[in-house]
């Protein structure tokens, strides 16, 4: 009998994942489930559709339709994962009409992405307030800010940053917020942070940083955002601040999370459960620096280790390495990159408490 494996996520951990399963058992039954009505695209190339700068949405497609046809892969699309039975190795799945499919697996493996943060204050449900995860968000904004003169972005880091840029390339007035007293604090020192606020600023981007918003303003839709009394105007809001591993479907499986509440697997990329696989944004990696767990949620890390979990998925043998946590973007008219860890990192390190005591 042909060797059947599943994975719920086709995006970048899960198709990759899927190719590797694919050459190291070219025999094998490879069924990729995901929610999203598209094969797996680029979520980093989002937010450089809406500046222009990338053609269309549709060029951030990873593979064509008839690759997975050429691969001999079963994607199905609109598709949601309901519950995972590991005694009995059952993924229960339904599809957008409502059937359910019991779907019987020798492996399995999780790439089940990441949820973007929505802070829970008063007015976040209001019309014209946005994440920028998925390309229907991409969409969404793209078509709220055909008729918007000022935007919000909440949150400094690459992605509310990109935002900006988008925004601004639009012509659209824009102001980005950020809690932590200096921007990119995952990647930069304040120096090299303050150097990069002062160039964006140049671009006319009003940066307020330190500050927290209390609350977003409005009847109908999204008018305002409340920040220290002061209230500043606005079209449109973005909610970059960051994503949360992505495990409501596991709980009460004995798959172990680590201390960063993602999921913690072995350099094989194995859960503590045999024969349970997890890639991507959902998975906790381990820093070569530190030794220990952190979260490296980049598009070029789930590639490594969905290839990983892909391979020994299938039978081979894959170890994925541990991680320095570099990065890359370009916004306006220069690049930034880091690598390693940041100061406002390194402190965190020696003020809390050790995850081995």
């Amino acid at each position: 009998m042909p060797r059947k494996i599943v994975i719920i996520g086709a995006n970048a951990a899960g198709v990759h994942a899927a190719n590797a399963a694919r050459k190291t058992d070219p025999k094998a039954e490879i069924t990729l489930i995901d929610k999203e009505p598209y094969p797996a695209y680029s979520r980093c190339g989002l937010p450089y559709v809406l500046a222009g700068e990338i053609p269309s949405f549709e060029n951030l497609t990873a593979f064509p339709l008839a690759h997975y046809k050429m691969m001999k892969l079963d994607l199905r699309l609109e598709t949601k994962a309901r519950s995972i039975n590991p005694e009995d190795k059952i993924v229960l799945i339904e599809d957008k009409e409502g059937n359910f499919e019991a779907l019987k697996y020798d492996s399995l493996i999780l790439a089940t992405g990441a949820d973007p943060l929505v802070i829970p204050i008063e007015g976040h449900d209001l019309p014209g307030i946005f994440t920028m995860r998925t390309l229907d968000d991409g969409k969404a904004i793209q078509k709220a800010m055909k008729t918007a003169k000022h935007a919000v972005v909440i949150g400094a880091g690459f992605i509310g940053l990109e935002t900006a840029h988008a925004f601004v390339k639009n012509n659209i007035k824009t102001t980005i917020i950020e809690a932590i007293p200096y921007i990119l604090p995952a990647l930069f020192d304040k120096d090299m942070a303050d150097y990069t606020q002062k160039k964006i600023e140049k671009h006319g981007v009003n940066v307020i940083v330190g500050r927290r918003v209390e609350a977003f303003l409005g009847k109908e839709k999204v008018e305002g955002v409340s920040i220290g009394g002061e209230e500043i105007k606005t079209d449109l809001v973005v909610m970059a601040a960051g994503i949360r591993p992505r495990t409501d479907l596991i709980r009460g499986l004995g798959i172990e999370l680590g201390i960063t509440r993602a999921i913690r697997v072995n350099p094989r990329m194995e859960t503590s459960v045999s024969g349970i696989f997890a890639a991507g944004d959902c998975v906790e990696s381990q820093s070569s620096i530190t030794g220990l767990p952190c979260l490296y949620q980049l598009g070029t890390n789930a590639v490594r280790q969905g290839i990983a979990a892909g391979i020994n998925a299938a039978g081979g043998y894959a170890s994925n390495p541990r991680v320095i946590c570099s990065a890359v973007s370009k916004i306006f008219d220069f690049e930034l990159g880091a690598v390693g860890l940041s100061e406002y990192q390194a402190c965190l390190l020696y003020t809390s408490p050790s995850p081995r005591d």
